[in-house]
């Protein structure tokens, strides 16, 4: 019995999944975050189909909502750094690893993985099915398109969309000082 105990202690330190959403599981998954995790400064929004992986590394602010099926990966050696007031939308792909493919002699699948750091800073939109790689910092209230890859920095109050990921414009702009003007394409 010690065996399945021990196996099912080191999967948990591993992975967390999240399970359905009713008010039981989330104050079950709340409690157990907390305890995960190797940060989480405050309350935040799960739903069903939450993936974190290794959670020893990711740290979680307060006022974070995390949509269905969000996966967030560390990995090993990486971290995930994700800041308060954050929205991540659903099918979004967090993960702070890479399969490394440098030898043609061994099978990329034998050849480990290539670690670093993500960082999503407070109060950023995450749109849905957008992949952030390793080595991004996504600066303070910035908003990332939908199916977007993120894969450098992107400047505070920024708004970026693509594959790769570009700046289109900064948020800090203001488009008119007129409250009930409607932006056309060429203000955007």
């Amino acid at each position: 019995m010690s065996r399945i105990a021990d196996f099912l202690t080191s999967c948990l330190e591993k992975v967390i999944c999240s399970g359905p959403s009713n008010r039981f599981f989330s104050n079950m998954r709340w409690k157990f975050y907390r305890n995960s995790l190797r940060q989480c400064s405050g309350l935040f929004t799960s739903f069903t189909g939450l993936w974190i992986t290794n959670p020893k590394n990711v740290s979680i602010g307060s006022g974070v909502s995390l949509n269905t099926h969000v996966f967030v990966g560390a990995g090993e050696q990486g971290e995930i750094e994700v800041g308060n007031n954050c929205l991540i939308g659903p099918y979004v792909v967090i993960r702070a690893e890479d399969h490394r493919f440098d030898s043609l002699e061994k099978p990329i699948r034998e050849q480990g993985h290539k670690s670093g750091k993500i960082v999503i800073e407070d109060d950023c939109w995450i749109c849905a099915h957008v992949t952030i790689t390793k080595d991004v910092t996504i600066g303070k209230g910035s908003v990332i398109g939908a199916n977007s890859v993120v894969t450098r920095n992107i400047p505070a109050y920024s708004v970026a969309a693509g594959n790769p990921a570009k700046v289109l414009r900064s948020r800090l702009l203001q488009i008119s000082p007129d409250p009930n003007h409607s932006p056309s394409p060429a203000d955007l």
